[in-house]
């Protein structure tokens, strides 16, 4: 509803601005035909122009974020937006909205009925031109609907080509089309003055059209005023159509006694060129295209055996990627990695993984890679999972969970926890660098178990 809303209120300000520009520029020119138009296509770019949206896109290149911890993202659950006093405002200025339409709508729809029905009820009198005089017996100002003149009996009797010149004009110019495209357009806007004056400012247009068609001929003009001012005394009961009316007399006169506007004039109309990029500028927008990058960083490690013993010719690679690395006869290694690539450690056919996710320059990872010829035992399997923290509580990461005299192992991820199966009845230790070593017998499944490494001071 707020989108409609804000369409209404960008539509009303063009139509602001585009009836001031007229009144400015256009308004006293002669050019009646162009000026009509200028009226009709204004109408229609004030409701086309916030409906064209110009779409600029930005690439912004930023570095890929890091996983949110699972403990962080459920202690800060999102937040769902509550409704304020702002949406039943919103509501309302929509039905209040939409209720002047409709009542204006029906309006319009209720006085064609009505002048349709009071055509049908006159004496029509068809034309060799394709018009119809519809005779009525009312004293009522003439006027013209589609094709059809309405005159009164006298009038009818009288046969003044002059006013009938008129009317005509108004017939072979389609201005009650113009007129029920303005009433439309009148409808969607009803709240704003600027709709209503550019409608009578088109109806004036219509009748400076016609009055300069009857000019043209060879006419009387003192006789032609004549006869305009006296029909604009006699009421008009029918508003919707064209007819003569005392309130657009004097500005009637005026504009034909006015002269030719010069055809150098005509550049007046590029005002609309501004108002049209000025518009369509404010209402472009720009999309962020959002392009992550991994932070690299050069990752150190030792490979060590179960006796803490260096391996060398580990090779070390990242996952998905080119080229790799071996360890050197001390054990150690170094390797270029993103934030959330995953390190592979391969030696004499066994294989670990290791999901990179610390936010330091500096990782050390201690991995074991005893020799391949220990294979793990084929006993039966039982399930362990846990957590492995540190004195304080905090999680500690790349802890190595590991069936003593086997190879069979994991690492502790990102929050500390690690899951894995192995033979029943097996010694299984938890050794972290630094820290002296825990270690346990599985008999049977165990799950979150929350194993507390204590700092070695041996150095100290």
């Amino acid at each position: 509803m707020s989108e409609f809303l804000i369409y209404n209120g960008k539509v009303a300000v063009l139509l602001a601005v585009f009836y001031l520009f007229y009144r400015l520029l256009m308004e006293h020119e002669t050019f009646h035909r162009l000026n009509r138009a200028v009226l009709l296509l204004s109408v229609l770019a004030a409701f086309v122009l916030p409906l064209c949206e110009i779409t600029l896109h930005e690439t912004v290149v930023t570095v890929q974020p890091e996983t949110v911890p699972s403990a962080i993202a459920e202690a800060h659950p999102p937040v769902n937006p509550v409704q304020g006093n702002g949406d039943k405002w919103v509501t309302v200025l929509t039905i209040i909205c939409l209720a002047g339409m409709v009542t204006i709508l029906s309006r319009t729809v209720w006085s064609i009925g009505r002048i349709i029905r009071f055509i049908n009820n006159c004496e029509r009198h068809p034309q060799p031109d394709g018009t119809t005089i519809a005779v009525c017996e009312q004293n009522l100002a003439p006027f013209s609907w589609w094709n059809t003149i309405v005159l009164s009996r006298a009038d009818f009797e009288a046969h003044d080509p002059d006013l009938l010149a008129h009317e005509r004009a108004h017939i072979a110019g389609y201005h009650s089309v113009d007129i029920l495209m303005m009433q439309f357009f009148v409808a969607l806007q009803w709240f704003n003055p600027a709709i209503w004056l550019m409608a009578r400012e088109l109806r004036n247009v219509h009748e400076y059209e016609a009055d300069a068609a009857v000019l043209a001929g060879n006419v009387d003009i003192h006789h032609y005023l004549s006869l305009l001012m006296e029909r604009a005394n006699v009421s008009n009961r029918y508003t919707l159509a064209n007819g003569i009316s005392q309130k657009t007399l004097k500005s009637r006169f005026q504009m034909m006694a006015r002269r030719h506007s010069s055809p150098s004039r005509l550049l007046k109309i590029l005002y609309v060129l501004p108002v049209i990029g000025c518009t369509l500028m404010l209402n472009a927008r720009t999309v962020v295209e959002t392009r992550y990058i991994q932070k690299h960083r050069t990752i150190k490690g030792t490979a060590e055996d179960q006796n803490r013993q260096p391996i060398a010719g580990v090779q070390v690679s990242v996952k998905g990627k080119e080229g790799n690395t071996l360890s050197d006869r001390n054990g150690e290694y170094k390797i270029t990695a993103g934030t959330v690539d995953t390190i592979v450690w391969t030696y004499q056919g066994e294989t670990e993984l290791y999901q990179l996710k610390d936010t330091d320059n500096y990782v050390a990872l201690v991995q074991d890679l005893p020799e391949a010829e220990q294979a793990a035992p084929t006993s039966e399997k039982v399930s362990v999972s846990g957590t492995v923290v540190d004195e304080q509580g905090e999680p500690i990461i790349g802890a190595v969970i590991k069936v003593h005299g086997q190879t069979l192992g994991t690492v502790s991820d990102y929050d500390g926890k690690f899951t894995f199966s192995v033979p029943q009845g097996s010694t299984l230790e938890v050794m972290y660098v630094g820290f002296g070593t825990e270690s346990f017998i599985c008999q049977e499944d165990m799950s979150n178990l929350k194993v507390t490494l204590i700092k070695d001071n041996s150095d100290q």
